[in-house]
């Protein structure tokens, strides 16, 4: 038995790793083992026990003791399709021990199921394997993350390398000599005994490069070579399992069909390294060191990517990134502007320059040019900008402007109009010339925030997205395009979206058109406002005629005149009567209706007699000037504008003179205009200046020995959704999130959205720190029920602080976000309280 065990060890030992985790009593991410191990009693469902021997990334604990890890997580989808519970049987000792008693267990059958198994004829013979991998396991050389000294393998040219290696490690030599003999290579062994002494061998300069397994992650390390795949399998006991294993292997079939890059993405997740700063390697800062100004073609008229600003200079997404370029490498650019597509080509063509600004990621447009692409650094949907005039059913047979790189996924019948720019394109739209044009979001969003384009439609295509990059014409030096490729991986969300918004969104110098088209209801306010004047001047020079004369019943026919001319509501109220007359445009004679308010009666409705009573101190007031109110008016109730004058005979008020609108659709515009001022247009919560007004009044409106409470969090990688997903999928789960927001807090809590994915929330009246811990997992529970597409949840990071009376708002941000920092140091998916000694929770 001891034999048959090395040979499995042996085999074993290749996938996994010898670390081993404490464990702890908190539950944030991953399966819970006190949870997990109690589950499966349910009637009907399988419970598997699975061998778990503790393994960095594979079958791994985090330091809030749940599982996790790759292997982990693949038996969670499998149990998506097939139903079971799992219980994870761990074995306490080193990992050679733990190993060597799990494998016994397993061909024992007091187990079902063990992951991380290489084949090989000795280990087959013992236990069923499972139909096809779920991994494939690598032997890799890797280098410090920091080295700017290349260490490239060159099978054409002998070199010799110091090589950090187990020195117990027999197999991973072997590998390690087959691929040194067949790429030329000496190998100078530096003998470690344990993965640290091979880092520290690479950091004191001791060796240049260590071998290890693609599977054991070490953070600081890039790979440099990989060779001996390896395919590991799950494992079960030999002639026991087979209904188990029909499972299983029907179950991996559907997730490889279903998504073919799943074991791809948790490789990425659990072993890959994130790189987050610039490191320039020795040949590359050679490069940018000896290189003077690149000449950069840039196509004018391609807002907001490339356009001339008023001032006269170049601005836009592409010149914004190459100075972001400049001033992280020192890499210089001079811009060549060029009128049209023909040109921008022929001065490539001519090398007359270097690189070309804002050029569409195609593959055969790059061969027809002769250039090379960077990375695409922006990619966005393609929309439809369609002149008002026209409908959705003028796609596909009206009149497309287009450039000569243009492009347009759907079906079309009609004319095709071609244009130098995407600017002409949108201006024959504009102006009737063309139906409608084929561009994307961000340019969409640039022209429909201008005033002369307020005619247009936008309306959302499902074809692919547009990608835009940098193009280099050939043969461009690798150290330029590495150089770029290095910038747009890295650099920082924020700063992306600042150089995006910048460009987006522009500030519009002021005109009285503009002022008009922006403002309607202010314009249409100061419009009213000057006739209002003309109307009260006309009313005060009709009373001095009816003083003069003394004839009351005069007067007021001249006054009833003149409304019925006017065509709108005048009113009068008496003192001495108590009683107010309104001047109603006729509905069926050229005469004026009469509408009489007596003061000294009472309504039989509650609420009509309680607008009549505001109505009724408004025109007692001598408050002369414009107010609204609500009034039972016209058989209904409305919201009504009255603008009025008190006349005075002496020193006592006689009449109080006015004019009076029905202002019910200017109200609800108004109440819309005021929301939406207030709200995210994305999400309908509210933006970032509502919702710091609001919260700094009601940390102003505690009382001494109140509580409130802040949140802020965001989505964990939201990058790679809209890089994965596109910006559809990203826009959609930023709604799902606010939605959840909604309906989670209360009616008096503040929830909004300050930008990108962050969101922020603030509870009022928190009796105490448990109700905001409970809140905070509630939260994370409920956004992992949200699914992508793929069926993949989310996750977010969220800090949060308890308020007191005193605090501010900044003082609360800043507390919130360091919590916030310290939930994503320690693995995303989960909260943070904040207090002066932090402890997770």
């Amino acid at each position: 038995m001891k034999k048959r065990l090395t040979c499995l060890f042996v085999a074993v030992i290749m996938i996994f790793m010898s670390s081993v985790h404490p464990v702890q009593a908190a539950r944030a991410q991953g399966g819970d083992r006190e949870t997990e191990a109690g589950t499966g009693q349910n009637q009907g469902t399988r419970t598997v026990r699975v061998a778990y021997p503790i393994q960095a990334g594979l079958t791994d604990v985090d330091e809030q003791g749940n599982y996790t890890g790759y292997t982990y997580e693949y038996l969670q989808e499998v149990a998506q399709y097939t139903g079971w519970d799992y219980e994870f049987v761990e074995v306490p000792g080193d990992i050679n021990d733990s190993l060597s008693a799990l494998m016994e267990m397993l061909e024992n059958g007091e187990i079902d199921l063990m992951g991380g198994m290489v084949y090989n004829e000795a280990t087959g013979q013992m236990f069923d394997y499972s139909s096809q991998s779920y991994g494939v396991r690598e032997t890799v050389l890797q280098v410090l993350y920091d080295t700017v000294d290349n260490k490239l393998i060159n099978s054409q040219v002998e070199q010799s390398f110091r090589i950090a290696a187990p020195i117990t490690a027999k197999q991973t030599r072997a590998e390690l000599e087959d691929f040194c003999e067949m790429n030329l290579v000496t190998p100078e062994y530096v003998d470690c005994v344990s993965v640290e002494e091979q880092l520290q061998a690479l950091k004191d300069g001791r060796a240049d490069m260590m071998v290890n397994s693609s599977m054991n992650y070490i953070e600081g390390v890039k790979t440099v070579a990989r060779f001996s795949p390896k395919p590991f399998y799950f494992v079960t006991t030999k002639g026991k399992n087979a209904e188990l294993l029909d499972e299983l292997n029907a179950a991996m079939m559907n997730i490889e069909q279903v998504n073919p890059y799943f074991s791809n993405m948790l490789y990425e997740k659990y072993f890959s390294y994130s790189e987050e700063k610039l490191v320039l390697s020795d040949e590359e800062e050679r490069y940018v060191e000896h290189t003077g100004p690149l000449r950069v073609g840039v196509l004018s008229g391609q807002a907001p990517y490339q356009y001339q600003k008023e001032d006269g200079s170049l601005g836009g997404i592409s010149i914004d990134l190459l100075d972001y370029v400049t001033e992280n490498t020192g890499l210089k650019f001079e811009f060549v502007c060029v009128d049209t597509p023909e040109e921008l080509y022929e001065r490539s063509e001519k090398n007359e320059i270097d690189l070309v600004a804002g050029m569409p990621y195609d593959y055969d447009l790059a061969k027809e040019r002769h250039l090379s692409m960077s990375q695409a650094y922006v990619s966005s949907q393609y929309v439809i900008l369609m002149n008002e005039k026209c409908s959705e059913d003028d796609i596909g047979s009206g009149t497309l402007a287009l450039t000569s790189s243009g492009y347009y996924g759907g079906e079309h019948e009609g004319e095709v109009a071609y244009y130098n720019s995407t600017d002409e394109c949108i201006r024959a739209v504009a102006k009737g010339k063309a139906d409608y044009t084929c561009v994307d979001a961000y340019t969409a969003q640039y022209f429909v925030n201008l005033p002369q384009y307020a005619n247009l439609k936008l309306i959302p295509q499902a074809y692919k997205s547009r990608e835009i990059c940098f193009g280099i014409v050939k043969p461009g030096p690798q150290e330029l395009i590495s150089v770029l490729n290095k910038i747009i991986l890295l650099i920082p969300e924020e700063e992306m979206q600042k150089i995006l918004i910048r460009n987006t969104v522009q500030k519009q110098s002021f005109s009285v058109q503009s002022f008009i088209k922006a403002n309607p209801l202010e314009t249409i306010g100061l419009v009213a406002g000057i006739l209002m004047l003309i109307i009260l001047f006309l009313l005060y020079f009709l009373r001095q005629r009816a003083r003069m004369s003394k004839q009351m019943a005069l007067e007021l026919k001249k006054h009833f005149r003149v409304y019925g001319l006017v065509n709108e509501y005048f009113l009068e109220y008496s003192f001495r009567d108590n009683k107010t007359i309104v001047s109603a445009p006729s509905k069926e004679s050229s005469r004026p209706r009469l509408i009489v308010y007596d003061h000294n009666k009472a309504e039989s409705n509650e609420d009509e007699e309680k607008q009549k009573e505001i109505f009724y101190k408004i025109l007692s007031s001598c408050d002369d000037g414009v107010h609204e109110l609500q009034l039972y008016f016209e058989g209904g109730c409305h919201w009504v504008r009255i603008a009025v004058e008190t006349v005075f005979d002496g020193e006592t008020p006689a009449y109080t003179l006015g004019k009076l609108n029905i202002i019910d659709e200017e109200k609800q515009e108004k109440d819309i205009l005021l929301q939406k001022a207030q709200l995210d247009s994305l999400t309908h919560i509210y933006n970032s200046e509502t919702l710091r007004k609001q919260i700094e009044e009601a940390l102003a409106a505690l009382h001494e020995g109140e509580r409130g409470a802040l949140l802020l969090f965001d989505v964990d990688n939201f990058k790679n959704v809209n890089d994965t997903y596109g910006h559809m999928q990203g826009d959609w789960a930023l709604i799902q999130v606010a939605e959840l927001l909604k309906v989670s807090f209360r009616s008096n809590d503040i929830v909004g959205r300050p930008g990108g994915d962050e969101f922020t929330v603030y509870m009022n009246s928190i009796k105490n720190r448990q109700i905001l811990m409970d809140k905070c997992q509630f939260l994370c529970e409920k956004v992992r029920e949200l699914k992508l597409e793929d069926g993949k949840g989310l996750t977010i990071s969220l800090g949060a602080v308890l308020a007191s009376r005193g605090d501010t708002y900044d003082e609360l941000y800043t507390r919130a976000d360091k919590a916030l920092y310290q939930a994503k140091e320690k693995g995303r998916d989960r909260y943070q309280i904040w207090e002066t000694d932090t402890e997770d929770k």
